[in-house]
């Protein structure tokens, strides 16, 4: 019997406990009375929907800018399938999404790179990516895609523009861009806000499986990618052969220490891939 009472005075005390959080009612007046279910609470209006702008990107565009990973049967285009095969094996092996691409200065490439491996993660059906220009004093993505946004990401910043209506749809599937809209002079300081790294934070973790590439502005042209490092996860390096010097690598070496860098891209390589 002792036993049996305790177990009654827990239920007791279990159903008091579900009365108070008010997940449970009892009706019926005094006595045993009958437990019922509260009434659920009534929902919240579910937040505006937006529909990504879709622009449809003109081929003869993309080759203007060498963004070449789309073509098929093209030997350019299986170097960036190589690249892509690469990168999402280093990203998925520490379950990464997030990846900087800069380079040590204007001219080596980042940007060629960084578009070119978004376009040719598209192609696999696996994941979805979205592209966004960091390079806030000096974007391009727009431009190379032929592209004119309305909005971007300094309507974000400063105008308090959801995010949602800033994105652009390529006409590419898997594929969604965040351009900057107006550069940005102040860009560190920007790259430093709190409302960037609620941003970063939100691009990273509402699609477990989107990929997110930023286009970084050079290391040691300004100091926007030391601002925005703690936001990515890994780092991918491009120089250009023949014009990067040894000296800036060692420098870029040196800032990024500590910092997850996946790998180095050596773009314009007068190398020739052979294949078997």
């Amino acid at each position: 019997m002792d036993r049996l009472e305790k177990a009654l005075q827990k239920a007791r005390e279990q159903r008091a406990a579900l009365v108070a959080a008010g997940e449970l009612v009892t009706v019926g007046g005094p006595g045993p009375g009958v437990d019922e279910p509260a009434a659920p609470l009534p929902q919240q209006p579910p937040p505006p929907a937006f529909t990504t702008k879709k622009i449809v990107v003109d081929d003869q565009q993309l080759e203007r800018y060498r963004l070449i990973a789309r073509q098929t049967r093209s030997t350019n285009a299986d170097i960036f399938r190589m690249l892509r095969t690469k990168v999402v094996q280093q990203l998925s092996a520490s379950k990464l999404t997030t990846l900087a691409v800069t380079s040590p200065n204007y001219g080596d490439g980042k940007t060629t790179i960084a578009v070119n491996l978004a376009l040719s993660l598209a192609l696999d059906v696996k994941q979805t990516v979205l592209l966004v220009d960091l390079d806030l004093r000096d974007p391009t993505i727009d431009k190379w895609l032929g592209i004119t946004p309305e909005l971007g990401l300094s309507d974000y910043l400063y105008k308090d523009v959801p995010v949602a209506k800033c994105l652009l749809s390529p006409g590419i599937d898997r594929l969604v861009v965040l351009p900057v809209g107006n550069s940005l002079q102040s860009s560190s300081e920007a790259l430093g806000t709190p409302k960037m790294v609620k941003l970063a934070h939100e691009l990273k973790t509402r699609y477990p499986d989107r990929i997110v590439i930023y286009d970084m502005p050079p290391l040691l042209a300004q100091d926007d990618v030391i601002a925005f490092l703690p936001n990515v996860e890994a780092v991918l390096m491009v120089v250009k052969d023949g014009v990067t010097r040894a000296e800036d690598i060692r420098h870029c070496v040196h800032a990024l220490d500590g910092t997850n860098v996946i790998g180095t891209v050596l773009n314009n390589s007068t190398e020739r891939v052979h294949s078997a």
